[in-house]
């Protein structure tokens, strides 16, 4: 509770009150289940210390499979994330509800064509596989980190007259430990060298710190277009208050920028020798040694580019060869690349 709070009950200008504890459920349920999300993304323990606190990260890698890690499943996994990426709930719902009532597979099999072709139309002009950064960053946000996606750009994109340029993704998610609403907005970067993807991300961010029109653009985005369907009445009242910019006195929120980070990592070709198990640990005892580096990198770049406090949070994957990576992904897509 806090002295404006003094019962424990959320409720900003113009919005209906709300318990913390059932806002934080309710706002985590709307999160696909994304079943095997741990079977194709793993983590090292790696304790992340940084000497700013409003800096954290995590360290993951793709599901080893015999010999290395299993590119070809993690493409396929993220692909069948398509549809919640880019079609809204309601959309989906509605589909999905239809089919189950007509008993209509192919109203199924439509959907997910409208949701590939919808993410080849948007993205296939500039296909260089961190799109597929920002499926995985999907992915991180909704299963790992429990913040559903709250305004699907791909749908808003095919009106050419609105301009959504912006970050990768908007998530949200209510934090106990803010005691409040927290706003996630995504960079997916992936680059040959670990350094370039993240002054990437750098760049993004103090781009759009620095920007005041792109935040009230992204800002008045999200006010207009936030996909809420299956969270209750109240709850829903309760995000439209808290992220409406022209309410008085204006509402709070927390903003944390998250990234994903990919990179070239030759520690798979130093392990990819040894035989079973054995090839997955020596590997993790390499990545976790890199880990410590990595995180010195970071927290450096972040220090020498960024004001103080942006709140950030990272992830960091390293992976044998974007460049098939890359390739793959845009085959599965039915997309052919240089």
């Amino acid at each position: 509770m806090t002295p404006s709070d003094p019962h424990g009950m959320l409720a900003p200008s113009g919005g209906a009150a709300v318990e913390p504890s059932i806002l934080q459920t309710a706002i985590e349920m709307l999160c696909d289940k994304h079943a095997g999300f741990h079977d194709h993304v793993r983590k090292i323990d790696f304790d992340w210390q940084p000497n700013d606190p409003f800096l954290v990260g995590e360290f993951l890698y793709p599901l080893f499979g015999s010999g290395g890690p299993n590119i070809d499943a993690l493409i396929r996994y993220i692909y069948r994330s398509l549809i919640p990426f880019c079609l809204p709930r309601g959309e989906v719902k509605r589909v999905l509800d239809d089919a189950w009532a007509a008993k209509d597979s192919n109203a199924i099999i439509s959907l997910g064509d409208r949701a590939r072709e919808l993410f080849v139309r948007t993205r296939a002009a500039a296909l260089t596989g961190g799109e597929a950064g920002e499926l995985i960053l999907f992915l991180i946000l909704e299963a790992l980190v429990k913040a559903p996606l709250l305004v699907s750009k791909m749908s808003l994109k095919t009106n050419s007259n609105m301009n959504v340029h912006g970050r990768d993704g908007i998530h949200v998610r209510y934090c106990p430990d803010l005691r409040g609403l927290v706003l996630h907005l995504g960079e997916a970067k992936l680059h040959g060298g670990l350094a370039a993807a993240v002054d990437d991300a750098i760049e993004s961010i103090a781009g759009y710190l620095g920007d005041l029109a792109l935040r009230t653009r992204e800002i008045d985005i999200i006010n207009g277009n936030m996909d809420l369907t299956g969270l209750a009445p109240e709850a829903q009242d309760y995000l439209r208050a808290t992220l409406n910019p022209y309410t008085s006195p204006p509402p709070v929120f927390h903003t944390i920028h998250t990234c994903f980070i990919g990179f070239n990592y030759p520690a798979y070709g130093q392990v990819a020798r040894l035989s079973g198990d054995a090839v997955e640990t020596a590997f993790r005892e390499i990545y976790t040694k890199r880990a410590g580096e990595i995180a010195q990198l970071i927290q450096k770049k972040v220090g020498d580019a960024l004001p103080p406090p942006t709140r950030l949070r990272f992830f960091v994957m390293p992976f044998p060869d974007l460049t098939v990576f890359r390739k793959a992904f845009a085959q599965k897509l039915g997309v052919q690349i240089a």
